[in-house]
């Protein structure tokens, strides 16, 4: 083989390694997300926090969350990725335990930014 045949072949693994790559991310892993999100409905209870809402991109679908209590402060992440036919809807209905736990404030978290969906001392 030449050289020009075999930088081609060396380019286009490459290529397919890195496309692979960003769609098992984008359609496997997912991206945590607090922009795209609309809360319809935060419901507090003794017990647990149910979070209703959806995600407002069409190419999005909701995958699962995780949470993190801290104190009265609950922060709860919100996984996307991108449609397909095992995660297909935008819609969500998050039930977390609180197990009792008083909570004043509920945020979503993206990792580095965060933003207010709930707080005891305002009308919701």
């Amino acid at each position: 083989m030449n050289k020009f045949v075999k930088i081609a072949i060396v380019f286009l693994l490459l290529c397919l390694i890195i496309g692979g790559g960003i769609y098992f991310k984008n359609v496997s892993i997912g991206n945590y997300v607090i922009e795209n999100v609309t809360i319809n409905k935060v419901t507090v209870g003794n017990n647990e926090v149910v979070i209703d809402g959806f995600l407002n991109s069409s190419g999005k679908a909701y995958k699962n969350y995780d949470y993190q209590l801290v104190g009265s402060e609950l922060y709860v992440n919100i996984r996307e990725v991108l449609v397909s036919n095992k995660y297909n809807s935008g819609a969500f209905r998050i039930t977390v335990p609180v197990n009792g736990s008083s909570i004043q404030d509920i945020y979503l978290s993206d990792g580095s930014n965060t933003k207010v969906i709930y707080n005891k001392n305002i009308e919701n």
